[in-house]
């Protein structure tokens, strides 16, 4: 499911948007490995999140909690592209085994 909407405010565990459409308030939840994604955002930023709805029953009243899957707009500035490899840097991409021939 897709919420478009503004960033009201940021927290240490969720975001509070409100929506285009119906102007709603929304709390989106995000786990620890989207911290570093959320961080990027501004608030009164527009934002497009894709998310799941988890159910959550709360003194007898069925409500929906939101969690972040994904950040579709506005795209990542930066991309992790995980750790460096022993010797990426000097090898030009070549595997040991073109090495050795050599």
């Amino acid at each position: 499911m897709e919420i478009r909407g503004t960033i009201k405010s940021k927290h240490v565990d969720h975001v509070r948007l409100i929506t285009s459409d119906k102007k709603q308030e929304i709390d989106v939840f995000y786990t620890e490995s989207k911290k570093f994604d959320i961080e990027e955002l501004s608030e009164r930023e527009l934002v497009v999140f894709q998310v799941t709805a988890e159910s959550v029953d709360y003194y007898g009243l069925k409500l929906a909690k939101h969690w972040l899957i994904h950040i579709l707009f506005p795209q990542k500035k930066f991309v992790y592209k995980g750790k460096k490899q022993k010797g990426d840097s000097e090898n030009n991409g070549q595997g040991w085994a073109e090495r050795r021939v050599k």
